[in-house]
């Protein structure tokens, strides 16, 4: 008979980058979201990695690397880019705080919508 084991977790914030109290997590969770978005339009694509890599610009092992996950290999300016090549409308919003008194006083966010 199996012995009953005690499975421990813990609730997620939503965001893994700080619950492993990583630099910058809302910077990554951002730049994570997008590799996504590139990855999956790539595959949607149904190019080969060498038809994908010639249009982008890029290498085919770096295809590669977009397309399994490879997040420390982007920047976000690249990531940006290869969206704008695989025919997304790219929009970035910077909100700022109501009045001079708000500068500094709170931290902003960093999102992809």
């Amino acid at each position: 008979m199996a012995k009953n084991k005690k499975i421990e977790w813990e609730v997620s914030s939503g965001n893994v980058f700080a619950d492993l109290e990583l630099d910058q997590p809302e910077e990554l969770l951002a730049r994570s979201e997008l590799l996504h978005r590139v990855s999956t339009l790539i595959q949607k694509s149904q190019l080969s990695q060498k038809e994908v890599a010639k249009k982008l610009g890029i290498t085919q092992p770096k295809v590669s690397m977009l397309v399994t996950g490879r997040l420390s290999e982007f920047s976000t300016d690249s990531l940006l880019h290869y969206l704008s090549i695989l025919g997304c409308e790219v929009e970035i919003r910077v909100k700022q705080p109501r009045s001079r008194v708000g500068i500094f006083r709170h931290k902003g966010c960093i999102a992809v919508c």
